[in-house]
């Protein structure tokens, strides 16, 4: 562009600092212009450079004009993490847009009614998803383009002239970038509307405490729906490196081992269950960050055992993902799982009683977690109601207890609705969990309130290692001098499988209901 276009984009100086967007887009561009002879993406044998990516991401945007997307206009991706899918995070905003990332791991009902309720302008849903909701594009008559394999995307694009490679002209850096929707339900439906400031902060503290470079090579095992793959769509081509695609989770374990993998994000929930326990070794040290449930420490053990890094952070989709970080610079004999300090651009943590006051650094009083950060949201989605339970006076409350310990560490203990009520008094039920979790045959343990005579009793759904033959009673036997007696489960049930959702968080109220309506004995 032409100096003067430059100068009239940016608006006439009149004394005052000149400013331009701060946008995810500014890093991301130049990425690609920096590292045009590097390889980008890689998906199976296919291997994409920067200078390709650049290519088909104008193009992308050229196709996404050309079907009649607006400045501002939502377009709903439905994809596994595929190249193309990544192609998406790129293309979207650079023509303008805001994209909306539904998880294919979502029911067929959500995917129909989150599809509606989303607005879009464009429709891109991965080939092996489509047959799940064309009857719904059907009604909406909406633009529609076929991604993934056997769509040859590719070859449509070839055809397109290349769109600008620039900031669109008027962005606002507080519009929407994307507009993430935190699960399928259909009752109060979440779209999380995050913002291009936020996003870039976000992306700039993954830069740092990452140490994501040229060359690095991340696995997209966290689906890009959720959070935006925690941020990686934009910060892996900001930094340079390689996003080495997982599109079916089955893969995790040759790509770990064979992929020259340096990075990868994931719940450590999800993660273990593919990883085939302590027999795994990895051939190189891997960047591990996990959040999303509170990892206990024999799983940590296990995963530092096979050869991860592990880093532990605490973060929200709502926060444009992730705010702490419990990594290199803890204190000596810091336990990996609490979740640390503030990242470097996450603004303002607190944990505070009922009245709004800070709780002290003492490791033992619990309060709830608020935030105030050019993170948070814009809001949710066409869910006033919800926005205004969420954000109170100019704080977001994220529902999450926690102490914070004497250093100064965040220490997440419970979700509100979590705690139990044991013995007149609140007992949280990841105190428990942890105690579960020592036992060498327990593999996922969750523990939720079943009623009992004068309150809550504890019921816990354990699933256990494969060949692992124990009974509840030995469980529990194990476990009762480790807990005060109120605290030892009423109820242990074995479980094959735990409900979880498409991001691998526990479905509590789904075992709440299992547990109400059993009168199983202890033992």
């Amino acid at each position: 562009m032409h100096l003067k276009g430059m100068v009239a984009r940016a608006g006439a100086h009149n004394g005052k600092t000149l400013k331009t967007p701060l946008t995810p887009l500014e890093p991301m561009l130049r990425g690609l212009a920096l590292h045009a002879a590097r390889p980008a993406v890689q998906e199976g044998r296919q291997v994409l450079s920067y200078a390709d990516l650049a290519g088909r991401s104008a193009q992308f945007a050229t196709l996404l004009l050309g079907l009649g997307l607006r400045p501002g206009g939502h377009v709903v991706l439905i994809s596994p993490n595929t190249s193309d899918a990544l192609l998406t995070f790129h293309a979207v905003p650079l023509a303008g847009g805001v994209i909306v990332p539904l998880n294919p791991a979502f029911g067929d009902e959500a995917l129909r009614f989150l599809l509606a309720h989303a607005d879009p302008q464009v429709v891109l849903v991965d080939r092996a998803h489509l047959r799940r909701v064309q009857a719904t594009l059907d009604d909406l008559r909406l633009p529609v383009v076929v991604t993934g394999a056997g769509a040859d995307l590719a070859a449509r694009l070839r055809l397109l002239e290349p769109h600008p490679l620039e900031v669109p002209a008027g962005l606002d850096e507080d519009s929407a970038i994307s507009v993430n929707y935190t699960s399928g339900t259909t009752s109060d439906p979440k779209g999380v509307m995050l913002t291009h400031r936020g996003t870039l902060l976000n992306l700039s503290s993954l830069l740092y405490h990452l140490d994501l470079r040229p060359g690095c090579r991340y696995l997209h095992a966290t689906p890009l729906a959720h959070g935006n793959g925690w941020g990686m769509a934009w910060a892996v081509t900001a930094a340079g490196g390689v996003h080495h695609m997982l599109p079916d989770a089955g893969g995790l374990r040759a790509a770990l081992l064979g992929g020259g993998v340096t990075h990868v994000c994931a719940s450590p929930a999800w993660l273990a269950p593919l990883l085939g326990g302590a027999a795994l070794r990895l051939p190189r040290p891997v960047k591990l960050l996990v959040a999303g449930v509170r990892p206990h420490s024999p799983l940590l053990s296990t995963l530092q055992d096979q050869g991860f890094e592990v880093l532990h952070s605490y973060g929200l989709t709502e926060t444009s993902a992730l705010l702490t970080l419990n990594g290199p610079e803890r204190a000596e004999g810091e336990p990996l799982t609490r979740q640390g300090h503030a990242m470097t651009f996450s603004g303002q943590l607190q944990v505070v009683l009922e009245d709004g006051s800070p709780v002290p650094h003492d490791g033992q009083t619990p309060g709830e977690v608020v935030i105030r950060s050019n993170q948070v949201m814009k809001g949710y989605y066409k869910n006033p109601r919800a926005t205004r339970r969420a954000i109170k006076d100019g704080w977001l409350h994220t529902g999450d207890l926690a102490v914070v310990q004497p250093g100064g560490s965040l220490d997440i203990l419970d979700r509100e609705g979590d705690l139990l009520n044991l013995a007149g008094q609140p007992y949280s039920s990841a105190q428990i969990e942890a105690v579960l979790y020592r036992h060498p045959s327990v593999r996922e343990a969750v523990v939720v309130a079943a009623p009992g005579e004068g309150g809550d009793s504890p019921c816990a759904f354990v699933t256990l290692h494969p060949g692992a033959g124990v009974e509840p009673r030995e469980i529990l036997s194990f476990c009762a001098p480790h807990l005060p007696p109120f605290a030892l489960p009423g109820q242990l049930l074995l479980v094959p499988d735990l409900p979880k959702t498409a991001s691998g968080k526990v479905l509590r109220h789904v075992l709440r209901q299992q547990a109400r309506s059993r009168k199983t004995p202890r033992g």
